[in-house]
């Protein structure tokens, strides 16, 4: 008789904690980062084939909506080498919001025209990382189920009528943590 192994624990506190940095430039007040850690299967299908995987989501959202996807900063904040961005992305020709994001990225490791062409606003980060074959990996750290009405989904000036799934994750590039990332997925049917 086999006995399955026991789900990996989920550090919910870390998972809070890196969220709440991430978010809290944006907030308006108080934040508080009300989110669930869970395990990749316990993520619902198709929130799931979105979210679980190394891709950058602008690959995984344009393969999914079957067009490519556009870039729309609703906020950023440059100090120094470290810029912060909050985001929607949609698919081109729709206004149908597709992903809801937080970046924060230290411009120390990335190329000049890199660096000018993210600041510029109009593709999507990974896309603008594939373009110039910048070597990256993309490694999620927390998968999160977000409450409908939270602190998150407020950010974006938005209600959601129902949980939320995204992730957070770290962006190499060239073997350096430069990227940190808060990605939601949205309209997902």
């Amino acid at each position: 008789m086999s006995v399955s192994p026991p789900p990996i624990a989920v550090d919910a506190s870390g998972a809070r904690t890196l969220l709440a940095d991430l978010c809290r430039p944006f907030a308006r007040g108080p934040f508080v980062p009300d989110c669930t850690a869970v395990q990749p299967e316990d993520i619902p299908f198709p929130e799931d084939d979105l979210l679980v995987h190394h891709d950058h989501m602008t690959v995984v959202l344009q393969r999914h909506h079957g067009k490519p996807v556009q870039v729309h900063v609703l906020e950023e904040i440059l100090e120094g080498d470290i810029y912060r961005r909050k985001i929607s992305l949609t698919p081109v020709g729709s206004n149908k919001v597709v992903e809801w994001g937080v970046v924060r990225l230290n411009f120390k490791y990335m190329p000049e025209e890199v660096k000018q062409e993210i600041l510029r606003k109009e593709t999507p980060l990974g896309a603008i990382l594939i373009k110039h074959n910048i070597h990256r990996r993309i490694k999620p750290r927390y998968f999160l189920r977000i409450p409908a009405d939270s602190s998150v989904a407020r950010l974006f000036d938005q209600h959601n009528p129902e949980p939320l799934y995204g992730r957070l994750g770290m962006i190499f590039c060239d073997r350096k943590p430069c990227i940190e990332v808060l990605e939601i997925v949205l309209n997902t049917k």
